[in-house]
């Protein structure tokens, strides 16, 4: 990742707009973020950082707090950053949380977090929109391209102020985090956790499967698969022979069963002929009814043969009753029209005297007409005298309007005046008023650092106090300990005197002195210490004097820290001058009540400025209102005169009409009633006329119906004669006596089929009963009829002995069944039980191996990590070698920790002077500055030097330079230049004053009270 540029607003002390151009320090170049306390040298880290991930370097602050106090309200809190990556260009802006001023009205809403992520085409320009709005998938996306989390990148690319030993210091877990990202190892981890998994997977169905075994023993009730086997086979005996039981059962049954089967068929048989027997005795009983139903038949046939003659006589007589009755009719009609025919006769001789009134009416309408035009022609001057009337009203009302108008103009340019006059005297004090309000934030601000770095300075000498204390108790400790140390060496140097001793023999040289004389050999009066002895009490005594050599550091960093906030308090305290007597609520106080003010101000300036518009607008207006009154009182004068002539027209108009007929609604009225006497007058006309054609021609059709009525009752009464002669002959003929005996013989057709099915039937069923009676009894003849109840008793009891076989034999089959499943299951379940731990044998160990769960408890991952931290260590220590002239090195510990914490990734430090390995804590701040610095450019070799999508080609220092000596200095920047020589850009931020003269690229900071401002060197 490499950066091209970083944009800020209102960020941290930067109040205004701050423009980094990174390509104008060169390609890959080393550079200095120079300036004093506070300006915002680390707030350049917090910035980048901010806006890839959208947290600080430090962590301290989050995004909310790094809005500037010192921006105006409207100037929005952003940071935008364009940085480079394998050939591509991205763009990345941040919006933190924060109030702002409402677009519409006072006062302030919230401003929500936003993040957008761009690709940048070859010209810088946004190719693609990666993210439009939202954080989190902004965050997601750097991580992805970065391959690195903010943590990871603080601790990789960042040496934050104050954390540069995390990187140094952290453990093997935490370190295996970071590698595993940078190197892209998570394939191993993955293989860890698949062989994991499948073990535990393999171990979950191996215990599934006994369980399964467990339970299927427990639901049979016994405890092994050998009582099992034994007890399937018991189980088997016993329930054949219950089967053959069951087979000698069932054979009676059927036995039983079929001597009631024959039984049951027998008496089914005697039943049949009773029933036979008893249906003969009903068609016996039925034969009087069919022989009657037989005789009326006959004398139905007879009836029958006469019965058409009877019919025509019955029409003729019906004919001839209908045509008598409507000759009867037709004469009383006829008689009732020749009355309606002489009345209207009477009323249509009054026809003359109606049409003498219908022509006297037509002449007086025909007068009323010809007033018609004139009532028009005065209706029309009416209207016109009323619109002018109306036009008068409107004309002067307009001009009243108009000069109420002109009135209202010239009263708000006088009060736009007077507000005008009141507004500019309270806005002169604007610019006072900022003044004080800008002077006033910066001591609020100071103040409120005051108070911070005062009880960070309480803190800081509770700690020194603490670190004297124990330093107290760890310099005594320490020289028990070496006083321990150094009296048990001397005694092993003296037993080793008195072993000696003991070895020698008279005329024998000392091995010592050569003598071959010994008057008084050593010896000891105590036991000897041993070498391991002596070793462990080196050990101990080199711990408590490394444990009080960082104590005293630890006094000497606090004490550097006191010191430095005991320096920004005096200096802040200058700065405040007279402000800082007054206290923190006060100047809060203060300031609210001056922001206040200077917010009534400005709005009393945006009331000035609207002020200013209405009243041009009003001056503006004021000649077309003027011009309008004039306008208004022409067309008043107009609509006057025009009034007056209309007025003269309507008198002259009016003296043409007659006052009864000069409303158009009482003249149409009198020509209404006009035309309604004559329509009146036609209508009775028209009525008369109708009325007597109609009498006339109803009384002629009635007479001519008459005379044919007449002839046709004549011809029906002949008719009638001759059909009665025919059928009174064809009645003297047949077996009838009288006509009723002939109605009451004749059967209609239905009827007499159903009479003659009912005869046929009866001789059928005499025949066929008589037929099978005789038949049944040959069969039944010497054969007596049983009884059925012995045979069911006997089934009943064969039956009941057969169920009980049946139940006990069931009972053992089904017992031996679930035995013989669950001998089954158990022995499938053994097979796969025994697969499985096979399995399990091969998966578990590789798991185990590949977990970290045997030997020094390094997984595969960290194996393969160390490897690579292996390779980091040896660039490292290189570096390492040539800022400490060659004192340390940097070495993987391979020892086991102690415990289940995970190991192989810890650090050590070899000291060339002393030839020992101590741990990495236990370095100085000048020496950890330089083994993690060492260990930082170490590791962007070798990650750059893998085929990996994770690219270190940039690093940022923040502090740690003024723990160097000046020869320390120049070793570690001429390790910085060599690196940036190699093609990656180095940029350090430091107040060390050599740095200034040894690098030629710098961007320095000016701090004031406006706020920070960048500045170009």
């Amino acid at each position: 990742m490499h950066p091209l540029s970083l944009h800020m607003s209102a960020f941290g002390p930067f109040a205004a707009q701050e423009l980094i151009d990174f390509s104008r320090l060169g390609d890959k170049p080393l550079f200095l973020i120079n300036g004093p306390t506070g300006s915002g040298k680390t707030t350049i880290l917090d910035a980048i950082c901010f806006a890839l991930y959208g947290k600080t370097t430090g962590d301290e602050r989050e995004g909310t707090q790094m809005r500037s106090d010192l921006a105006m309200p409207d100037q929005l809190t952003e940071v935008t950053f364009t940085f480079e990556l394998a050939d591509k260009s991205y763009r990345i802006r941040r919006i933190p949380e924060q109030p702002r001023p409402k677009a519409r009205g006072e006062g302030f809403t919230q401003q929500s977090a936003e993040a957008q992520l761009w690709l940048l085409d070859a010209s810088g320009e946004p190719e693609k929109v990666i993210v439009s709005s939202k954080v989190t998938e902004a965050t997601r996306e750097i991580e992805q391209l970065l391959g690195m989390n903010a943590d990871q990148f603080r601790q990789v690319m960042v040496l934050p102020q104050g954390k540069f030993r995390q990187l140094l210091t952290a453990d093997s877990k935490d370190r295996e985090h970071i590698f595993s990202q940078l190197f892209q190892t998570q394939i191993y981890k993955q293989l860890e956790d698949e062989l994991k998994n499948r073990s535990a997977e393999v171990r979950r169905e191996v215990d599934a499967l006994n369980k399964q075994k467990n339970a299927l023993l427990q639901n049979v009730g016994l405890e092994s698969s050998e009582a099992l086997a034994e007890k399937r086979l018991q189980v088997f005996g016993e329930a054949e022979r219950h089967k053959q039981i069951l087979t000698q059962k069932q054979n009676e049954t059927l036995k039983a069963s079929s001597e009631k089967d024959r039984a049951v068929e027998l008496l089914t048989r005697f039943k049949q002929l009773d029933h036979l027997i008893a249906e003969q005795q009903k068609l016996t009983a039925g034969q009087l009814e069919i022989e009657q139903l037989s005789m009326q038949l006959q004398r139905g046939d007879k009836a029958r043969e006469i019965l058409p003659e009877f019919e025509r006589f019955q029409y003729s007589s019906a004919e001839l009753l209908k045509h008598t009755e409507r000759l009867k009719a037709e004469t009383l009609l006829l008689s009732t029209l020749v009355e309606g025919f002489q009345a209207a006769s009477v009323e249509y001789a009054a026809l003359p005297e109606w049409q003498l009134q219908l022509n006297q009416h037509k002449e007086q309408r025909q007068t009323l007409l010809g007033f018609q035009t004139r009532v028009e022609k005065l209706q029309q001057s009416g209207k016109n005298v009323s619109t002018a009337a109306h036009a008068v009203s409107a004309a002067q009302a307009q001009q009243q309007v108009a000069k109420q108008k002109v009135e209202q103009n010239t009263h708000k340019i006088e009060q736009a005046d007077q507000m005008l006059s009141q507004l500019r005297i309270a806005v002169q004090q604007t610019g006072v008023l900022q003044l004080e309000h800008h002077k006033c934030a910066q001591q609020l601000e100071i103040k409120q650092k005051v108070e911070q770095l005062q009880k960070l300075l309480d803190g800081a000498q509770t700690a020194l106090l603490t670190s004297r204390q124990r330093g107290k108790h760890l310099k005594a400790l320490a020289d028990e300990q070496q006083k321990s140390a150094t009296l048990i060496e001397r005694d092993w140097h003296l037993s080793q005197a008195a072993i000696l001793a003991l070895t020698l023999q008279d005329d024998t040289p000392c091995p010592v002195c050569g003598s071959a004389e010994h008057p008084a050999p050593a010896h000891s009066e105590i036991a000897p210490p041993t070498q391991a002895m002596v070793e462990q009490a080196r050990s101990k005594a080199q711990q408590a004097n490394d444990t009080l050599m960082a104590e005293r550091e630890n006094y000497r960093s606090i004490n550097n820290e006191l010191t430095r906030l005991s320096n920004e308090i005096i200096e802040s305290n200058g700065r405040l001058g007279d402000a800082q007597r007054i206290t923190l609520p006060a100047l809060r106080s203060e300031y609210e009540s001056l922001k206040k003010q200077l917010e009534a101000l400005q709005r009393q300036q945006t009331e000035l400025n609207k002020t200013e518009e209405v009243l041009a607008g009003l001056k503006a207006a004021q000649l077309p209102l003027s011009n309008a009154m004039d306008v208004a009182q022409q067309a008043f004068d107009a609509a006057t005169t025009q009034h007056a002539e209309e007025r003269k027209a309507y008198q002259i108009a009016e003296q043409e009409v007659p006052e009864a007929y000069r409303s158009p609604s009482q003249l149409e009225a009198v020509i209404a009633q006009q035309q309604n006497a004559i329509s009146h007058c036609e209508q009775q006309i028209e009525r008369l006329q109708q009325r007597y054609n109609l009498a006339k021609e109803q009384r002629d059709s009635a007479a001519a119906a008459l005379a044919i009525l007449k002839e046709n009752q004549q011809q029906s009464q002949q008719s009638q004669d001759t059909a009665n002669q025919q059928w009174q002959a064809a009645l003297l003929k047949s077996v009838f006596d009288t006509v009723e005996d002939f109605q009451r013989s004749v059967i209609p057709r239905a009827n007499r089929d159903k009479m003659q099915q009912r005869v046929d039937e009866y001789k059928q069923a005499v025949q066929q009963n008589l037929g099978a009676l005789q038949s049944l009894q040959n069969v039944l003849e010497n054969v007596s009829r049983p009884d059925v109840q012995p045979y069911l008793d006997r089934i009943t009891a064969a039956e009941q002995a057969q169920q009980l076989a049946d139940q006990q034999w069931r009972a053992l089959h089904d017992q031996f069944t679930l035995l013989e499943n669950a001998e089954q299951r158990i022995n499938r379940l053994q097979k796969e039980s025994t697969a499985l731990e096979a399995r399990y044998a091969v998966v578990g160990t590789l798991s185990d191996v590949a977990n970290g769960q045997t030997g020094n408890k390094v997984s595969l991952q960290r194996f393969v990590l160390s490897v690579l931290l292996d390779d980091v260590l040896i660039e490292a220590s290189h570096r390492l070698a040539l800022m400490s002239k060659g004192r340390y090195r940097l070495l993987r510990k391979e020892d086991r920790s102690k415990g289940n914490r995970a190991s192989g990734l810890d650090l050590e430090v070899e000291d060339g002077y002393t030839g020992r390995v101590r741990g990495v804590a236990t370095l100085s701040g000048g020496e950890s500055f330089m083994a993690a610095l060492s260990l930082a450019l170490g590791l962007s070799d070798v990650v750059q030097a893998y085929a990996g999508g994770i690219r270190l080609d940039t690093l940022f220092i923040d502090e740690g330079f003024g723990s160097l000596d000046p020869e320390s200095l120049d070793l570690a920047i001429r390790t910085l230049t060599d690196l940036q020589q190699s093609g990656r850009m180095v940029g350090i931020i430091s107040h060390v004053a050599e740095l200034k003269e040894q690098i030629a690229a710098r961007i320095d900071i000016a701090a004031s009270e406006l706020g920070s401002k960048i500045v170009w060197q």
